[in-house]
């Protein structure tokens, strides 16, 4: 949860702005002081957090603020059908989620860290939900949010002071985090060092047979190779399939949300005129001089650039003038034509050449243009989570239907059956219409084939998150077919066969000779010695993509003077090791920052973890009230929800 808090409240001003609706609904989005009366204030606690509690009032607004959301996220428009155990879970974490925010705040004040006004009032200056259509802060419309919600100006502040404290204790967390160089010299001597060695590659094809077959010998090869002389085997087979996009077409998605989520993205539905501006900055105005004629001539932008190398290029798509840094610049490209050289300006940052590429008119996305796009938004968002959320009541649907045909449509379980082959063909030699991308329908025609006829349905977990059950109620097995039809295919299998036999035995007598001494020395005077590819350098991050994988695998687990054999599915692969070759100077200064980097942030992304159970340890949350826990668990459950079980926190 401090991970989820320090992405929300430090890493993007968007992030802010969506933690502080959380911490609005948790605080008062309509939910009433259900339990402001019960009992003395010292009975009157869920939790207490040092000095800090942690009220039934405040569990239950934050938990009747979760159910709805948590419902809405697996595409549930009523939170009394959410399961008994989903809701005890949401509890449980709702009321982690609640120590934890008490937790960061004690440390902020442990810390010594006072948030003055000034910076809760720009803070709340800067939120657009408070705005007007001049996108200035609105004293009116503040008050009619705040209203709406029914939320106190004081809770608001209260809220924001709190988000703002906390951000002061995560910022910068972990930056001062080095990850050991020892460590990472060892990981890069790993993946950066290569392995030299020669190879030679000894295809199937280059067997020699020395006579033709006889009869006896096709008859033998048809009677123990049957599998290859059998026509089409079929399947007929139903299937449900849920997959993410399947699932999200189902999310139903409240107009609130829609609104606010519309409102949080004001800046992109209400657009000035933007700009794109093609820019070349200079310290010296000769330079400038020089490049805007040249430019003016006709000089692409491509070139001016390989002919001024010494200026700073940048292209700016699409920006306002407001996001221009540079406001000399910002000034004279929205008020220059389009398609014209302009400047030499001079700048605070230089002298500057730009170009307007495009201009684009203000326009303004209302919220009905904008909705069905926002929905979608929100749908693809929570496809993954709701078809998680959704596993069991798929599970418990498959497992009442021996047909498949009695699954919930709202689940977003699509249905589909049809007659096909191993391969996915329909008896029309056409890919069958199976639902998902590749992987996909791989996995669930592999299922098709290794199913029993007849056999009960079970869910099955597909690549990327999806899960599919079917039933395969007809099997069409294949036939051999007569010998003297298919003559023409065994000879040629047979052939094909003995090729293959023949280099097996060529290659493994060279092996043998190779493991004598060497690959080269091997390989002299042979007809295979035209073939020999020597010195050949490869590292994990660097492999030789025209090798085999398992002949890659292969060179990294032999010892340097030792050679081996490996079989691919038209060759057999002979490699000699040959020597160890430390990682190239580009590969250790390249490769060097980016592993340093990957290490460093995995070790910051474990520091919040140790911070939260440091801040429990300092301040120890107070055994919890099992009473008062499961009277606001029921209270807030729904009425056609099976009231949650007692348990521990």
């Amino acid at each position: 949860m401090i991970t989820t808090l320090r992405h929300l409240f430090v890493d993007s001003w968007a992030g802010r702005a969506a933690a502080l609706l959380i911490f609005l609904a948790f605080i008062g989005w309509g939910v009433g002081d259900v339990y402001s009366n019960m009992g003395t204030a010292s009975s009157n606690e869920v939790v207490r957090v040092g000095d800090r509690s942690i009220t039934p009032d405040d569990f239950s607004r934050a938990l009747s603020a979760q159910l709805p959301e948590i419902a809405r996220r697996i595409g549930l428009a009523d939170p009394s059908r959410l399961p008994k155990g989903e809701i005890e879970q949401i509890a449980r974490q709702t009321l982690q989620n609640l120590v934890i925010q008490n937790e960061t705040q004690l440390a902020a004040a442990r810390a010594g860290m006072m948030v003055p006004d000034d910076l809760v009032r720009q803070e709340v200056f800067a939120i657009p939900a408070f705005h007007n259509a001049a996108g200035q802060f609105d004293r009116s419309v503040f008050n009619d949010r705040l209203t709406r919600i029914g939320l106190s100006e004081g809770k608001l502040l209260q809220a924001i002071r709190e988000d703002i404290a906390s951000r002061g204790l995560l910022q910068g967390m972990g930056q001062s985090v080095v990850a050991p160089s020892s460590l990472t010299d060892r990981m890069l001597s790993f993946d950066a060092s290569q392995r030299v060695f020669d190879l030679v590659q000894i295809p199937f094809a280059s067997g020699v047979v020395a006579a033709a077959p006889t009869d006896d010998q096709l008859h033998r090869f048809y009677d123990n190779h049957p599998q290859m002389f059998r026509t089409t085997e079929y399947r007929h087979a139903k299937m449900v399939v849920m997959t993410p996009d399947s699932v999200a077409k189902t999310i139903e998605v409240p107009d609130d949300v829609l609104h606010r989520l519309y409102d949080f993205q004001a800046r992109t539905f209400d657009m000035p005129e933007t700009r794109t501006i093609q820019v070349l900055t200079f310290t010296d105005q000769a330079k400038a001089d020089a490049a805007a004629t040249a430019w003016k001539s006709g000089t692409s932008w491509d070139d001016i650039q390989k002919k001024f190398p010494e200026a700073a290029a940048v292209s700016l798509p699409s920006v306002r003038q407001s996001d221009i840094p540079n406001p000399e610049l910002a000034k004279a490209a929205f008020a220059a034509p389009s398609d014209r050289i302009s400047g030499p300006e001079k700048t605070g940052m230089g002298w500057v050449v730009f170009n307007i590429t495009a201009i684009t008119a203000p326009h303004k996305t209302t919220f009905e243009q904008a909705k069905d796009g926002l929905k979608t938004q929100v749908q693809n968002q929570e496809a993954g989570e709701a078809l998680q959320a959704r596993q069991k009541q798929f599970q418990d649907a498959v497992a009442g239907s021996s047909t498949l045909e009695q699954i919930p449509s709202d689940l977003g379980a699509v249905p589909a059956s049809g007659t096909l082959d191993s391969n996915g063909l329909t008896q029309d030699g056409l890919p069958a219409p199976i639902p998902g991308d590749a992987a996909l329908r791989q996995a669930i025609i592999h299922q098709i084939f290794t199913q029993s006829k007849d056999a009960q349905p079970t869910v099955i977990n597909g690549p990327n998150g999806t899960a599919f059950s079917l039933l395969v109620d007809e099997v069409h097995p294949g036939t051999l077919k007569p010998f003297d039809s298919v003559r023409d295919q065994v000879v040629q299998a047979w052939t094909a066969d003995q090729k293959r036999h023949a280099a097996d035995l060529r290659a493994t007598t060279l092996f043998n000779a190779a493991k004598a001494g060497t690959l080269r020395k091997a390989l002299q005077g042979q007809a295979e010695a035209s073939a020999l590819r020597q010195d050949v350098a490869v590292s994990r991050v660097h492999p030789d993509q025209t090798l085999p994988q398992n002949v890659l695998r292969g060179v990294f687990g032999l010892k340097p003077g030792t050679s081996g054999m490996f079989e691919s599915p038209d060759a057999f692969w002979l490699v000699n090791v040959t020597a160890d070759k430390p990682a190239s100077a580009e590969d250790m200064k390249s490769l060097g920052k980016q592993l340093s980097d990957e290490y460093l942030q995995s070790m910051r992304s474990d520091i919040p973890v140790v911070l939260n159970a440091a801040m429990e340890k300092a301040v120890p949350p107070s055994r919890i009230n099992m009473a008062l826990y499961n009277q606001v668990v029921t209270a807030a459950t729904p009425a056609s929800a099976p009231a949650a079980e007692s348990g521990g926190h």
